[in-house]
């Protein structure tokens, strides 16, 4: 099962920008946008990912129909960023009316605003907005080099990073490290919200603790099955109680475990009786 798309900004609830409440509600609904084209973004890497098959292996699909499945997968992703940025942008302008409002948010957000801001552009203009426009208003001009006329050749490298010809002398790109910073970045994003906001742990740590609940399932589940065994009342309640009390808050929280995380746990402690005569 794949690994649930963290929803953050389902820790902002209640956070009070500035005294304007459509202005404050104007920020967070662009900004919960943002957060559904980020996870456009990492879907749609994983489904290349998905269609183009392990690296460097025979298994990879060269059929016909894999190829054109994965050329689209790129148009969709070079699209769902470009889709990204603008609404990054109208995010970016609430905030500034925001921060405009006399005495309304801390000068150390601003601050560490400011600094996202600039790394989240960066990234963004790494992105070549001509690729998009070919895609959208495809000229299928070919790529020449001297005598050799070139069209959508798709090459990768030993690192699953993907060119593909677009036209012109267009490429479209496709690299891991961009989806890698964008996660980060946009974990950061709302983590500037909570640490200046709220009083709730940075998502950071909260994944943290999520991924090592979730690597220590097992162990969870044979201390639970070993005080079963013992009959030790009080350890099995506070076992029981203990994961559920995780599960609940990661799930409020936006970041809720695993579906087979979950499922693994429940049936070990319920686990379906084979049928049987009554």
């Amino acid at each position: 099962m794949k690994e649930p798309f963290p929803r953050l900004t389902s820790r902002l609830h209640f956070i009070q920008l500035c005294p304007d409440i459509l202005k404050n509600l104007e920020t967070f609904h662009r900004l919960s946008v943002v957060e559904d084209y980020t996870y456009g973004v990492v879907s749609q890497f994983e489904r290349i990912k998905e269609n183009l098959g392990p690296i460097n292996s025979l298994d990879r699909p060269s059929t016909e129909y894999s190829s054109t499945q994965l050329r689209l997968d790129i148009y969709y992703y070079v699209l769902t960023w470009d889709k990204l940025k603008e609404v990054y942008s109208k995010f970016t302008k609430s905030m500034t009316d925001v921060q405009r409002a006399q005495n309304a948010i801390p000068a150390g957000f601003n601050d560490e605003f400011r600094g996202l801001r600039a790394r989240i552009e960066h990234l963004f203009g790494e992105f070549d907005k001509d690729v998009r426009n070919e895609y959208e208003h495809p000229s299928l001009e070919f790529r020449r080099t001297g005598n050799i006329l070139e069209w959508g050749s798709l090459y990768l490298d030993k690192d699953g990073n993907i060119s593909v010809h677009v036209g012109k002398e267009l490429f479209a790109i496709v690299r891991k490290e961009h989806v890698d910073r964008l996660k980060l970045l946009w974990i950061s994003l709302v983590d500037a919200f909570i640490k200046h906001f709220t009083h709730k742990p940075h998502s950071s740590a909260l994944l943290e603790l999520k991924r090592q609940t979730e690597d220590t399932i097992d162990l969870i589940i044979q201390e639970y099955l070993q005080a079963k065994q013992e009959e030790r009342r009080e350890d099995i309640k506070q076992i029981f109680e203990n994961f559920i009390t995780c599960d609940m808050y990661f799930t409020i929280e936006g970041v809720p475990l695993s579906d087979a995380v979950r499922e693994k746990f429940y049936e070990n402690i319920f686990p379906l009786k084979p049928p049987g005569p009554s």
